[in-house]
């Protein structure tokens, strides 16, 4: 019930992110996660449609990981995500066993491959720029 409330939130940030609404800071808080952030997302002028692609990436790409997480590293994420932290951001409060990051880097992997598929090579150009 709970996760599905937080991609219900997601996803109305989204669409309010989408229409121009200004979004509530404490909305900010509940949907962060995010592999790009929300600065990134507006400065690759991502259609409707890839702004929808990478919002289902992340909510995969975040449920990979937390299967993969003990109960407490899984609290400590999911805590990281709520005060508004990124995907990656999260990860790095996370003490990992050497098993665990190489799931992780499989997982990541993954998904840098499946957003390549979704931006055009002149947005991976300028994402790739701004980090």
């Amino acid at each position: 019930m709970k996760k599905n409330i937080q991609r219900l939130m997601v996803a109305i940030a989204l669409v309010a992110g989408i229409s121009g609404t200004t979004i509530p800071p404490q909305v900010i808080a509940q949907t962060s996660g995010g592999l790009l952030t929300a600065e990134q997302m507006k400065k690759l002028n991502l259609s409707v449609e890839q702004k929808q692609a990478v919002l289902r990436l992340t909510l995969r790409t975040n449920d990979r990981i937390l299967r993969i997480l003990d109960r407490d590293q899984q609290r400590i994420f999911r805590n990281a995500i709520k005060q508004g932290k990124s995907t990656g951001e999260a990860m790095n409060l996370v003490s990992l066993r050497p098993d665990q990051k190489n799931q992780l880097s499989k997982v990541m992997q993954d998904t840098r491959v499946e957003m390549l598929t979704i931006l055009t090579p002149e947005q991976v150009k300028q994402l790739q720029g701004s980090r």
